[in-house]
């Protein structure tokens, strides 16, 4: 912000590009609302403390306050970051005392509270971590070259950040572990609109890539903000010791409905399904072998079995039927699961109440649930020992040719003729460690059908890939 370029800046190739020169143009491009402004760590230009670079510092930053409130926007100033300046690593400011430059630049800053401005302290609060962290370890290090910071100068910034902006539970944490699965999304957003607003406002600074054209970057940025706040109770979520993943979301549990009588013999098989399985084989499945077979019924055996065939779009018709006398608790009572594309997962589970069932299992975890993501609207559950149906209709993620998300997943399922999805949005691969984030995948993939070491039966399994009819 102060226009200054210390002599010999890049090897004498070009003097440093400052934000003061191009400042109008990337307001106007940008088009901001809120401005989290840190500037100063370049602006004492490694040098002494020196009236004339210090007054270029204010008048840069009071010109940028003033553009941004003109422009229609508010802004939060930032005191510079420390200066990590150690006995066997001066840095670029060599024997200058240049975290003292820092401290009279942020002190300033403090000052202009006083006329209203918005300023968050990062520079006390950093010093003060580091202070305490080495005295610790006197090995910790917040900038590896004294300037730029590594993980944990950046997380000590973001807990000074965070306390300013008022997230003190957050502010206190010792790991940014709270945030991790956010970060990779957030990273690629930044990035995305970095190089676009970079590209199109024009920078002093040679061999920069240029960024996609605004309106594509904007597009692309707004699918990833959508797909991280529909997930964001789970990505909020923590790892326990035993490897679950677990959201901080409180589900009411799923009302009972009494579905009616169990059907005496499976559906019929509409003249357009692919069979795969009719009482007799399991030759259309991987592994299938592994599962016996006896008086048109199919028992879960050792392991998983997958479709041979992949599948996309379709309607997956389901029979199963739940260990009788029922055994166990929780996710150990009947437990199996249909899994759509190898990776989006309607539970089956013994989830019948009837004030004999024991301790019940999660919400978002029982019978008919999209798992970890979604319980069903109602519980439909027969009793164990009786025939259940799944109808599932499901409309695969679309990508786009950068492997981005194009278009989450989605699923209506029919529980023994009970609607308990209704186009239900898929918020990623159904995994139990981890929460949902969508990696690009073929169109087609196989089904699959869970062993969870109980002994689930299925009598009568058959699919219709759906494509919808298109006029022209």
């Amino acid at each position: 912000m102060s226009g200054l370029s210390e002599e010999g800046h890049a090897e004498g190739k070009f003097p440093r590009p400052d934000l003061a020169e191009r400042l109008d143009r990337v307001l106007r491009v940008t088009r901001p609302d809120l401005v989290i402004a840190c500037y100063g760590m370049n602006c004492g230009i490694y040098q002494p403390l020196d009236e004339g670079r210090f007054a270029k510092f204010r008048t840069g930053m009071e010109k940028l306050h003033t553009a941004v409130e003109k422009a229609g926007a508010k802004i939060i100033h930032v005191t510079p970051p420390v200066y990590d300046k150690r006995p066997d690593k001066p840095g670029p400011a060599g024997a200058t005392d240049y975290d003292a430059v820092l401290d009279a630049y942020s002190k300033w800053l403090l000052s202009k509270r006083a006329d209203g401005w918005i300023v968050i302290d990062v520079h006390g609060p950093m010093k003060e971590m580091l202070a305490a962290a080495r005295a610790k370890d006197p090995a910790t290090i917040y900038a590896p070259d004294t300037v730029h910071p590594n993980d944990d100068g950046y997380w000590a910034m973001a807990r000074a950040v965070l306390a300013g902006l008022g997230d003190t539970k957050a502010a206190a944490a010792d790991t940014p572990a709270g945030f991790a699965a956010f970060l990779p999304e957030v990273t690629t957003r930044l990035q995305l609109l970095r190089d676009a607003y970079l590209a199109a406002a024009g920078h002093l600074r040679p061999g920069v890539n240029a960024g996609l054209p605004i309106g594509e970057a904007e597009a692309k940025a707004r699918a990833i903000t959508e797909s991280i706040r529909s997930r964001r109770l789970q990505l909020r979520g923590e790892k326990h010791a035993s490897g679950e993943w677990r959201m901080p979301i409180e589900w009411p549990r799923p009302r009972v409905v009494d579905p009616g009588p169990a059907p005496a013999a499976p559906a019929a098989v509409p003249g357009d399904a692919v069979v795969l399985f009719d009482g007799k084989s399991l030759d259309p499945w991987v592994g299938g072998e592994k599962w016996p077979v006896a008086d048109g019924v199919a028992t879960v055996g050792k392991g998983a079995i997958q479709t041979k065939q992949g599948f996309g779009d379709c309607h997956l018709h389901v029979e199963f039927r739940l260990p009788s006398p029922a055994e166990g608790k929780g996710q150990g009572r009947g437990n199996s699961g249909v899994f759509l594309m190898q990776q989006y997962e309607i539970q089956v589970l013994d989830s019948f109440e009837d004030g004999t069932d024991g301790p019940l299992t999660y919400p978002d975890g029982q019978c008919g649930a999209l798992y970890k993501q979604q319980p069903p609207a109602v519980n439909a559950c027969r009793k164990p020992g009786e025939w259940q149906t799944y109808d599932i209709l499901f409309t695969r993620p679309r990508f786009n040719a950068d492997g981005s998300l194009a278009k989450p997943g989605r699923v209506s399922v029919l529980h023994n003729g009970v609607a308990i999805h209704s186009d239900t949005v898929i918020k990623g691969p159904t995994a139990w460690h981890e929460p949902p984030v969508y990696k690009a995948h073929a169109d087609a993939l196989p089904i699959t059908l869970q062993d969870h070491g109980n002994p689930v039966q299925f009598r009568s399994i058959w699919i219709r890939p759906f494509e919808p009819v298109l006029g022209k």
